[in-house]
């Protein structure tokens, strides 16, 4: 789980500092937009106004960047000055209110993700359920009132189901509520996608026999196919506003339940209030710490890349970075080893063929430089390699 919380880290920066820019353009684009309301400028004569006009990029240019020219501005001027000052008060106001709405929804999506995997299998159930009473309408488009052969039906009885059932429909305790309540023409969309049409399952459905190994393929080909199918992620879509960022949350999740189901395990969907607050936790910390130490990061970056711009380092490697050495900053008890490969995977999944070994290099130098001026200090559990 820690690793999909790191790539939602990585998500959670990418759209922080994309809309940052938007903010930043619309502050100036708002800015530009009020002149003409201020009675400095609608009183002025034609050719202040374009001096005025003129003026307020150059001051917008060094209020956005620290710099403060009021002291050399004419009387008549510094108006202009205070204007620019106040675009970025709200730049910053509505970045903070950004900052807020990521962890927000962050926190929002991990403490609902047992919700979002309840509704998934209620829907996969709910499919399997169909398949009888499809087979018995094929059986009798041929032959009247005649039952399908036995072996046609064996999904009902696959074995994993009657886990899958006993973790949906336990005898005892709270019975697990999922994310939405499921559409009847969901389950008619979604049928032929995953019986109907599947060469896997036709084959399937004729074997008279099945082994144990071909039950467990079948399974997980069933459930990977309702997981990318359009009719479900069209769905997914219409009930959560953040699926596109929300589905390896799903994903990685299902994978650890097919792991128990294949084990003979019954899954465990109610993950307990302490394991959401950790993982929560994890997330807003290195967030945050990322945010916070980006000057100081981005310094430190430009000095390890020779002969290269730090700007023109590719987005997502430069995000995956920053988490690495700000995970190695933030949590003690976690091995370099450990933060670095971690960030090594993510590498190779999300960004260019060629980055995860940039990416090794870059990280592993950082990571010797702040660890010799203390900024990275490892506990006992965190010097151990992940061996």
């Amino acid at each position: 789980m820690r690793r999909v919380i790191r790539i939602k880290a990585m998500q959670a920066l990418y759209t922080y500092f994309n809309n940052r820019t938007v903010n930043l353009e619309e502050s100036r684009r708002k800015v530009a937009a009020d002149l003409i309301e201020i009675p400095e400028f609608y009183n002025a004569e034609p050719l202040e106004k374009d001096g005025f006009k003129a003026l307020l990029p150059v001051l917008l240019d060094d209020a956005f960047e620290g710099k403060s020219e009021e002291n050399e501005l004419q009387s008549s001027q510094k108006w202009l000055a205070g204007m620019a000052e106040k675009a970025v008060r709200n730049w910053h106001e509505e970045n903070q209110k950004e900052r807020k709405r990521i962890l927000e929804g962050i926190q929002s999506d991990i403490f609902k993700q047992c919700e979002k995997e309840i509704f998934f299998w209620q829907v996969f159930r709910d499919l399997i359920d169909t398949v009888e009473k499809e087979e018995y309408n094929r059986q009798n488009a041929h032959l009247k009132s005649k039952a399908p052969a036995e072996h046609t039906l064996k999904i009902l009885r696959h074995p994993m189901l009657v886990l899958l059932d006993a973790a949906l429909n336990p005898k005892k305790g709270t019975t697990p509520k999922g994310f939405s309540a499921i559409n009847q023409e969901w389950i008619i969309r979604l049928y032929p996608v995953l019986f109907k049409e599947l060469p896997e399952y036709q084959e399937y459905r004729d074997a008279v026999s099945t082994t144990e190994d071909q039950e467990t393929e079948i399974w997980k080909v069933l459930y990977r196919k309702l997981l990318r199918s359009e009719v479900f992620n069209e769905v997914m879509e219409e009930i959560d506003l953040r699926w596109s960022e929300n589905r390896i949350l799903l994903e990685v999740a299902l994978k650890d339940t097919f792991r128990n189901l294949t084990a003979g395990e019954k899954p465990a969907f109610i993950r307990n209030e302490e394991e959401n607050e950790e993982f929560a936790s994890f997330f807003s910390l290195l967030f945050e710490a990322c945010l916070e130490n980006q000057e100081e990061d981005e310094k430190r970056l430009a000095s390890v890349i020779s002969n290269w711009n730090s700007d023109r380092v590719a987005l997502l490697d430069k995000y995956i970075i920053l988490l690495s050495i700000n995970e190695m900053r933030k949590f003690p008890h976690i091995p370099v080893k450990v933060t670095m490969n971690e960030y090594l995977e993510i590498a190779k999944a999300y960004s260019t063929p060629g980055s995860s070994s940039f990416i090794n290099g870059v990280v592993d130098r950082l990571a010797g430089i702040m660890q010799k001026d203390g900024s990275i200090k490892k506990s006992a559990r965190g010097m151990m390699d992940n061996r």
